[in-house]
């Protein structure tokens, strides 16, 4: 099987730097803030940097999930996705040498779908492989879990 070389994608973000806490993000257009707790010295105007990599990972599972699913003539739609994860701030204290600072992050996702169990398990396969953000966790060390919670629907969207 021949494989068809796709080129990469520039993916560019670009941050104002006011404070030593304060992050001004922009891409494409948008804007978002990262900041720090005023006990880090920060003003708590957004979230934390670690709470945005969380948050990236579930917005690209929601959108990796949803996309297999319309590949795939599935209905899906998730009412909620958790994302919780264990910090080893041993690394940030300067404390340890932290190879992995998120040793385990653990995903819950609450959806409603139409997909057979067999369906549901080849989609969970497919988005283990094709969600940059899990991916690049796994291939960092931390461990992801996932805990389904399923509604069969007829009206999933």
């Amino acid at each position: 099987m021949k494989i068809k070389q796709k080129p990469l994608i520039r993916v560019f973000v670009e941050g104002n730097c006011p404070t030593m806490s304060l992050t001004e993000v922009r891409t494409r257009g948008h804007a978002f803030v990262v900041d720090e707790p005023p006990y880090r010295h920060g003003t708590d105007v957004g979230p934390t940097p670690l709470e945005t990599m969380l948050g990236a990972l579930v917005a690209c599972t929601n959108v990796i999930a949803r996309r297999i699913a319309h590949e795939r003539d599935i209905k899906l739609h998730f009412r909620k996705i958790g994302c919780e994860g264990m910090l080893d701030h041993r690394g940030i204290d300067a404390e340890a040498d932290v190879p992995v600072p998120f040793p385990d992050i653990r995903l819950t996702l609450e959806a409603e779908t139409d997909a057979s169990e067999a369906q549901l398990e080849s989609l969970k396969e497919a988005l283990e492989q094709r969600c940059p953000m899990s991916v690049i966790l796994r291939n960092a060390g931390s461990r992801l879990s996932t805990e389904w919670q399923i509604v069969p629907t007829k009206e999933a969207m």
